[in-house]
């Protein structure tokens, strides 16, 4: 039972990595070149990594709010409640700003719904204001699931 436990841990792990990996390229790779997008390379730049991304995560998310939950579970009672909670609301809000906020932004700039590249800039600049969000709350996730590992000290221990 207690290697399930750590093997839960270490998937939120993976999963908050895997999330706060992807906005850090974003921010610090891929902004400073989405700027300058037009309509004849929106396509290759911008469609094909957000669909890429989105069917991974897709997969990876919903696992997260189980993993999430059970780390609570795990951890009521002791002072590494705190960051797992901060896991699970981390990923819960993660989720409702890119499914009820971004998801809709990708599928207008994916679908051409811009009636110029003025219009599809603003887009942008709005899509990459959004996942600044995505960005800190990533981040604190990540840094989070760190940390009650960590606290965990030897951790293949601390789960036997």
């Amino acid at each position: 039972m207690n290697w399930l436990l750590l093997l839960n841990a270490l998937y939120f792990l993976f999963g908050s990595t895997m999330y706060v990996g992807t906005m850090w390229v974003l921010k610090w790779f891929l902004y400073p070149t989405w700027r300058s997008l037009s309509r004849d390379n929106v396509d290759m730049h911008f469609g094909i990594p957000t669909r890429a991304a989105t069917k991974f995560f897709t997969v990876v998310v919903p696992i997260m709010f189980v993993s999430g939950a059970i780390l609570v579970w795990t951890e009521w009672g002791s002072i590494r409640v705190i960051p797992a909670i901060i896991c699970l609301l981390g990923i819960i809000a993660l989720t409702v700003v890119g499914q009820g906020i971004i998801i809709p932004i990708n599928i207008r700039i994916r679908g051409g719904d811009f009636k110029d590249d003025a219009e599809l800039r603003q887009l942008l600049l709005r899509w990459m204001f959004l996942n600044d969000i995505r960005f800190y709350v990533s981040t604190l996730t990540w840094l989070s699931m760190v940390w009650l590992l960590v606290d965990r000290g030897r951790l293949l221990a601390s789960y036997t």
